[in-house]
């Protein structure tokens, strides 16, 4: 180890780096130390530290998180970016409420990496998170409301369905609406089955109807070769074409050709 630590430590950013990489999901204590200290070097590029959060992500040392979870709340939208990357192999209560509060981060990029840390641990967060994504679904933000509605689906815990369903029916912003419908999907509860057949005909947003042709494929209802055949025909949007046609294939319907003329 002491031969990989003295990489770690070189004057080369590219032995720096096979270093990094070599070193990812050590169980090591000393060698996670060093790539916690490399993360938090100012003095090195940012794109290193935030390779270097990437390898420690992949780690599951306690010490990451009691060095990591403060910075989640560091005025500097660098710190709370690596904070957000690195916590992505550490699955305790604090770290999941701390990932999850991050989601209402102003930084869009802080926002994407705690998403996908928390998406890397489906369930850790069904089992601590739950009730703290609930509560963020009436979020202000449509952006923080969109990654909140993908995870909940995911964790597919009963607790989410109705919540899911008033967003994909209510929300006043079509992102949330197509998040929620998408996650409705990836739920799997035939509950949301009816909603579905409305939102795929009915929705104003092109978005939200193609969302509702992919979950009716992934729930298959005993309808849904003629749901998605009817949006498929008669839907005048090349995108919800595109995902009916897509859906249909993929329940193994016969589809002679499916526009691709992109979104409107």
């Amino acid at each position: 180890m002491s031969e990989l630590l003295s990489r770690l430590q070189s004057e080369t950013e590219e032995t720096r780096r096979a270093a990094l990489e070599e070193a990812a999901g050590t169980p090591d204590e000393t060698i996670v130390r060093a790539m916690l200290t490399h993360t938090m070097n100012p003095s090195v590029s940012d794109s290193e530290r935030q390779f270097a959060a990437e390898c420690l992500a992949k780690c599951s040392h306690g010490e990451i998180a009691t060095a990591l979870l403060p910075l989640l709340k560091s005025d500097q939208a660098i710190a709370r970016t690596l904070a957000a990357i690195g916590l992505g192999g550490q699955s305790s209560p604090a770290v999941i409420t701390g990932l999850i509060q991050s989601l209402t981060d102003t930084v869009n990029t802080v926002r994407n990496w705690a998403e996908r840390s928390l998406l890397g641990q489906i369930a850790a967060v069904r089992e601590h998170g739950i009730a703290e994504l609930l509560k963020l679904l009436g979020h202000t933000v449509p952006l923080s409301r969109s990654p909140v509605a993908r995870i909940l689906g995911l964790t597919q815990d009963a607790r989410a369905v109705q919540p899911l369903m008033q967003m994909a029916e209510a929300d006043p912003e079509w992102l949330p609406r197509m998040a929620a419908v998408r996650a409705l999907g990836d739920h799997g509860s035939g509950a949301s089955v009816e909603l579905l057949r409305r939102l795929l005909t009915s929705d104003p947003k092109n978005r939200v109807r193609a969302a509702a042709a992919e979950a009716i494929g992934k729930l298959r209802p005993t309808d849904a070769e003629s749901l998605l055949r009817t949006a498929l025909e008669t839907d005048a949007d090349a995108g919800v074409q595109k995902s009916a046609g897509e859906a249909l294939r993929a329940l193994g319907f016969e589809v002679d050709e499916i526009n691709d003329g992109g979104w409107e």
